[in-house]
């Protein structure tokens, strides 16, 4: 018992008294069980530092009321050597401590792992698939899994595990961002080591929201990613997408045949989701999140390009 790692886990919590039981139910179950469990509560008004209560955890409030200073409460406050983050929404297979713990070697600085969303009705199945796609996510590893093992850029916020003393180390994390603040994260832990994803340590994601709550989200992640000046794959749609805007004007021609380009790729994921789902419906409502999901996100980014010293959207 003693030569097991001491893992702090942290977990963000505001107003999420629906969900927040069933998370912590499941970090209580692990097969590798947590030195400590830390709930940072943002001054919930519903029921869900009450329901937290119920388990042996401490509890600490968050008062800038972001995600960042959220996940940088749990590191100030942590007593573990490792410190591991998911969110009150998330549910840990019963593996993910143990799994994310045996790749947390020599010249890793941080381990994450894949995330499968889950919710109930059309459009939030709908959601699900069109994230765990590439034309959803890229090549990032939130809201998806990955079948193999990959060095990555970043590790999600709700599914990843760092040392301690490494985070403390690059400053901990920015209180100022309510997104992307797993982002920011990994760039500065890369300059130390390398971040790996690994695809045994799962996460479900309850994507319970409404259809606006994910555009929302949608627009932040462009916003946050633009106004922090993270520049990486993700940067590249919202560029291509105003230079096809202006073509409208300057080339007709050319506009059209990049919306014609744009709903042949359409066409393609959408195509092998049906496969995979083999429900007609999804030929509708997936191309609909798609183009709604990167509406949001190309607004949202050129929001941000312009936004000097502009408060964080929440």
């Amino acid at each position: 018992m003693s030569n097991e790692p001491k893992i702090t886990v942290v977990v963000p919590a505001k107003n999420e008294e629906e969900k927040i039981e069933k998370c912590l139910s499941a970090i209580f179950n692990q097969t590798l069980q947590p030195f400590e469990v830390i709930v940072v509560d943002g001054h919930s008004t519903d029921r869900t530092e009450e329901i937290a209560r119920k388990f042996p955890v401490r509890i600490f409030y968050d008062d800038y009321g972001s995600i960042g200073s959220a996940r940088q409460v749990g590191i100030d406050n942590a007593k573990g050597e490792y410190v591991a983050f998911t969110d009150a929404d998330c549910i840990p297979e019963k593996t993910w401590l143990e799994n994310l713990s045996k790749e947390l070697n020599s010249g890793i600085v941080g381990v994450g792992g894949g995330t499968k969303n889950i919710g109930e009705g059309l459009w939030k199945k709908s959601i699900s698939l069109a994230l765990d796609s590439f034309l959803g996510s890229a090549n990032s590893v939130q809201d998806r899994v990955f079948k193999e093992k990959r060095f990555v850029r970043s590790l999600s916020g709700c599914n990843c595990m760092y040392r301690r003393s490494d985070i403390m180390k690059v400053g901990g994390f920015n209180i100022k961002l309510s997104i992307n603040e797993d982002t920011e994260m990994g760039e500065k832990l890369r300059k130390f080591g390398k971040l790996l994803y690994i695809p045994n340590a799962i996460v479900l994601h309850n994507q319970n929201r409404s259809f606006k709550d994910f555009v929302r989200r949608m627009y932040k992640f462009g916003y946050g990613r633009a106004k922090n000046r993270i520049w990486d794959l993700q940067c590249i749609p919202p560029v291509i997408a105003l230079f096809v805007f202006l073509s409208l004007v300057i080339s007709p021609t050319f506009f059209f045949f990049m919306i014609s380009l744009y709903a042949l790729v359409l066409l393609y994921f959408n195509f092998k989701i049906f496969l995979n789902s083999k429900k007609a419906i999804y030929l509708i409502s997936v191309p609909i999140v798609f183009i709604v999901q990167h509406l949001a996100y190309t607004l949202g980014f050129w929001r941000g390009i312009i936004s000097f010293g502009g408060g964080d959207v929440k």
